[in-house]
């Protein structure tokens, strides 16, 4: 009977799946090296894009070192706690390969995005038009609630760049 009810709980558990939207996207230092554009608006009644552009405006080379945060909400209520996730600490051409590497299925909407390898890179717009967070991007393990990122970039030891993107998932029977 024990072995039913853990069964039943795994496939119950099994079936669940997190739906993720975007909440905001912000630009909150870093003006010198990057103009965006980009804003979270509603598409449809029932789905938040990303919209808008991302100018950078200078040369980035592998001095810069990438660094990001995670912060969760499990109420939604913008009270975050640090998330204990680790997530490598890499100068900037290194982490848009990695990127490339996990992440290029869901990069197809962002027009004029560095190739891959290229470094350093080079100054340029690019945009994003109407984009739905891909939900299989975040792993099943994380936890609904309200979600808070922060990606820095820094030179020299001084920070010179750092964006923030919160979304929120809930949980969904498939």
């Amino acid at each position: 009977m024990l072995f039913l009810l853990f069964t039943f709980t795994l496939f119950v558990i099994s079936l669940q799946k997190i739906q993720v939207d975007f909440e905001r996207f912000e630009q909150l230092s870093g003006f010198d090296y990057y103009n965006s554009t980009l804003r979270v608006r509603k598409y449809n009644r029932t789905v938040a894009t990303l919209n808008g552009t991302l100018e950078l405006l200078q040369s980035l080379n592998s001095s810069y070192i990438v660094t990001t945060d995670l912060f969760h909400s499990s109420r939604g209520n913008q009270q975050f706690n640090h998330y204990p996730v680790k997530f490598p600490t890499q100068n900037v051409c290194d982490f848009m390969n990695s990127i490339y590497n996990d992440y290029r299925e869901h990069l197809e909407c962002v027009s004029n995005l560095p190739k891959q390898n290229e470094c350093p890179i080079t100054p340029r717009v690019m945009s994003v038009d109407n984009k739905i967070f891909p939900s299989k991007a975040v792993p099943p393990f994380f936890p609904a609630g309200l979600w808070k990122a922060h990606a820095m970039a820094w030179l020299n030891d001084v920070e010179v760049m750092r964006f923030e993107l919160i979304i929120k998932g809930k949980n969904e029977l498939v």
